[in-house]
């Protein structure tokens, strides 16, 4: 079963209600999200009642989509990852700072770096 990651069982259960209570939420039946989905009833009924020992990423991916949620918000429930949206965002922020940073460092001469360095040094002796 290629795509599909084992997760602990009450991820699943709570990941199933989620979804379920999303999808009655706005007003989608199960047929209806599940010819959405290109997946028969019975395995999205079977997804929202946490009966399988799987989840495939992919396939929530669509769900969050149809449902117009974060996926990382379903992915957050079923265990695959511990950060929000929000902390993401804010990582990319700072790694696009870090690497204008890095790009300017790269410019510097020798003098420039001493003089970078005892900054840096004057800075830790205030904390």
């Amino acid at each position: 079963m290629s795509g599909y990651l084992k997760v602990n069982h009450q991820n699943l259960i709570a990941l199933g209600e989620f979804i379920r209570n999303q999808r009655i939420k706005r007003d989608i039946g199960l047929r209806e999200m599940s010819k959405k989905l290109e997946i028969s009833s019975a395995y999205l009924s079977n997804l929202e009642s946490g009966k399988h020992s799987m989840a495939n990423p992919l396939l929530l991916l669509k769900i969050s989509e149809i449902l117009k949620i974060d996926h990382l918000k379903l992915y957050k429930i079923v265990g695959y990852t511990n950060k929000d949206f929000e902390e993401i965002q804010y990582e990319k922020k700072e790694n696009k700072k870090i690497k204008k940073l890095l790009g300017a460092l790269e410019k510097f001469s020798e003098d420039e770096f001493e003089l970078l360095e005892r900054y840096i040094a004057l800075l830790n002796i205030k904390k």
